[in-house]
């Protein structure tokens, strides 16, 4: 019997600017402020990445509470 995977809801946005690279982004998967080319992650990779002072939630779709956590 074949495995049922879920698909990702959370994606990270990495952006690059004329000063370097920003801190990356995690969304969940619907956003509308995802901005270039997102990359589809999962659910324990968008925890583990959240715990990444380099890494940021996004303010809009706050993915840290869909996951019931606090990163402040």
């Amino acid at each position: 019997m074949a495995q049922i995977v879920p698909r990702p809801r959370f994606v990270a946005q990495h952006k690059r600017t004329p000063r370097g690279p920003e801190p990356a982004i995690i969304h969940v998967k619907d956003c509308t402020l995802i901005e270039g080319t997102p990359h589809q992650i999962s659910e324990h990779d968008a925890r583990v990445s959240l715990t990444d002072p380099n890494i940021e939630p996004c303010t809009f779709c706050r993915p840290d509470s869909e996951l019931g956590i606090d990163v402040a």
